[in-house]
């Protein structure tokens, strides 16, 4: 349908550094911690890479893969570097920053902590993506979204959130207009691709917003009548199915008549969304077809999800006439602030506080527009050091604390062993039992339950968004293609930062892809999505992204050779930390203990600190985990 010549294929697109995992041009002096020296050249500055990104690179897996393949055959014994530590830190995302912060504060700030990572910038999952300069930066975030204050809420979260200047509420109040977009005239939109429902067509969306409905004001849309009458005539879609999607949204039926409340939620608890639609609801198999990416932002499809998942967590239709008690129903009783960056505020404003002159900014709105200086988080002369590209391979107690062996630059690089006191591993649970075999037989296994869910945040660079707002949407649901989700920059503007005002002006999209395999154990579809996400080239991924927005937006003027300035695609293989459902975890239904108590548990000198110890993926969890570990080590 479209040319590689029709997409701009082979246009230069701005800073294209890392293609399929292999730096294309810039080079570092580098130290052993992975970045230059002060006052050398400093070579690249990792948020503003393009291409390939996230965790999808060799460098930052390669040592990793070989442990699990069990090819990993060090040449040479490990050379012992001179320095010693109080703490090593195993994994610099936010759980890894937060134990080293919680560490010195336990021990008056003077204590000597090293911090490694296996890849070339800190963060973890909370890393930050930018692209242009000075006023015209654009700003997203390469992978977790956003934080969360509960109106009652405590713990070792709310006071370093305090600490870093972060006043949820205040934020979210006035840092954000939600209603930006609608009075742009536009709202969610739903693209229908002609190889699942018979021709291409995008219209704007009747449902209300499901993801990042916090951002969006109002989620039910203002002309709701009239996108209902369009969606019934031109949705290309049978006449059954449409009737069933507008049943399911203003009916109020009680599809599980004749069972108490208990027994609903027991049986919406016990049955997928996705079985729930074509069965107590009776709807056609094609509003699962249309429902399929709503979601895909937890990482797992409508076959995958409870039935009272759907209705709790995402507040999906179908549920009205069932007489659920406010227990059951969708509100959270707390706010959800998202950053332009994403949660990478977070852990940027924690180096800054723990490594001397990497960042001056001591809150949000003026950390916004500063870069991090790469070339102090090594330096010897700071307590806390923030070792970058190492990863990893041994972690063992001896005599008075422990030894922990790591590879600089991937499975073919240099071999260091460096000790310490303590050790916390703030990586995630399943590639501990690789790195530390001494551990109980029980605790390995309960650390290998954890696998993790793939996520893939492609974020696209634009010249401008005029198509967007021809088209009368901002976000676009697309349950049939390679993207099922669009998303324009949200409407956050904080400190010298202010998202993009007019059509006319440069911004960030993103693109989300879902995988899933309806059928299989929820772990084994984690295992083939992130198996074909590695497997997928960048030119790929690339020509995806241009195809879908020139047949979706192309009729409104969106040409993919002019408008697209930039690429990169964050790829999470192991992306978010698993979370328990009845529809695959027998301990819930037997009530035995949750793997993650006993997958956490102290050996010797070594705890445990991430999100998978806590049993779900919040970024308050992972710094409340890190606060326990950190205690747990006296």
């Amino acid at each position: 349908m479209f040319s590689d010549k029709d997409l701009g294929m082979h246009r230069p697109i701005q800073r294209r550094d890392f293609l399929n995992g292999a730096l294309v041009s810039g080079a570092a002096v580098l130290t052993p911690g992975g970045i230059a020296r002060a006052g050398t050249n400093p070579g690249p500055y990792p948020p503003a890479l393009t291409g390939m990104r996230g965790s999808g690179y060799p460098a930052a897996y390669s040592t990793g893969h070989a442990l699990r393949d069990h090819t990993f055959a060090p040449a040479g014994r490990a050379s012992e570097t001179a320095d010693s530590y109080d703490l090593i830190v195993v994994g610099g995302g936010i759980s890894g920053l937060a134990a080293a912060w919680f560490y010195q504060q336990r021990h008056g700030g003077n204590a000597r902590v090293l911090i490694i990572d296996n890849h070339d910038d800190f963060g973890g999952h909370a890393k930050r993506n930018e692209f242009g300069e000075g006023a015209k930066m654009r700003l997203s975030n390469a992978g977790s979204f956003n934080i969360f204050a509960d109106d009652h809420d405590s713990g070792a979260h709310v006071d370093l959130y305090r600490t870093l200047g972060i006043d949820i509420a205040a934020l979210a109040r006035d840092t954000v207009d939600p209603g930006f977009y609608a009075r742009m005239g536009m709202g969610q939109g739903v693209f229908f691709d002609r190889e699942t429902f018979g021709r291409d067509v995008l219209l704007p969306d009747p449902a209300p917003w499901t993801d990042f409905s916090f951002l969006y004001s109002p989620n039910v849309p203002p002309d709701a009548d009239a996108r209902w009458a369009r969606f019934m005539a031109d949705a290309p879609l049978p006449a059954c199915a449409k009737a069933d999607i507008h049943r399911l949204y203003h009916a109020k039926t009680d599809y599980l008549a004749g069972m108490s409340t208990e027994e609903k939620v027991r049986r919406l608890d016990a049955m997928s969304y996705a079985d729930y639609l074509t069965g107590p609801a009776g709807c056609d198999a094609q509003v699962v077809a249309y429902l399929r990416d709503r979601t895909f932002g937890s990482g797992r499809g409508l076959s995958s999800t409870t039935a009272l998942s759907a209705h709790q967590r995402f507040g999906l239709p179908g549920f009205a006439g069932l007489g659920l008690p406010a227990a059951y129903d969708t509100d959270e009783p707390g706010t959800s602030y998202h950053f332009p960056e994403g949660n990478a505020t977070v852990a940027r404003l924690l180096v800054g506080r723990l490594i001397p002159g990497a960042l001056r900014a001591r809150d949000p709105a003026t950390s916004m527009l500063e870069r991090v200086d790469y070339t102090r988080l090594d330096d010897p002369g700071n307590p806390t050091r923030l070792r970058l590209n190492a990863t990893a391979y041994h972690v063992a107690n001896t005599p008075g604390g422990v030894e922990v062996s790591y590879t600089l630059g991937g499975v073919e690089g240099r071999l260091h062993t460096t000790r310490a006191k303590h050790c916390v591993l703030a990586c995630w649970n399943y590639v501990i039992p690789y790195i530390c075999p001494d551990l109980p037989a029980p605790q390995r296994e309960a650390l290998a339950y954890n696998v993790k869910t793939p996520n893939l945040w492609v974020n696209v660079w634009l010249n401008n968004w005029r198509a967007f707002h021809q088209a009368g949407t901002c976000y676009m649901n697309a349950p049939g293609s390679y993207y099922a989700s669009l998303i324009l920059e949200q409407p956050v503007s904080i400190g010298g930062y202010a998202h993009s005002a007019t059509p006319d002006e440069p911004t960030v999209m993103t693109m989300l892809r879902g995988y899933e395999t309806p059928g299989l154990p929820i772990k084994d579809q984690f295992r083939l999505g992130r198996a074909e996400m590695y497997a997928t080239t960048f030119d790929t991924f690339e020509r995806e992204t241009r195809t879908q927005l020139a047949r979706s937006l192309g009729a409104h003027g969106f040409d993919p050779a002019r408008d697209i300035a930039g690429l990169t695609v964050n790829r999470w293989g192991h992306g978010y930390s698993y979370w328990y459902s009845p529809l695959y975890d027998d301990f819930l239904k037997t009530g035995g203990p949750p793997p993650h108590l006993a997958a956490r548990q102290r050996f010797g000198a070594i705890t445990i600190a991430n999100t998978d110890s806590g049993g779900t993926d919040t970024t308050e969890l992972a710094i409340d985990m890190a606060a326990r570990a950190v205690a747990e080590l006296g």
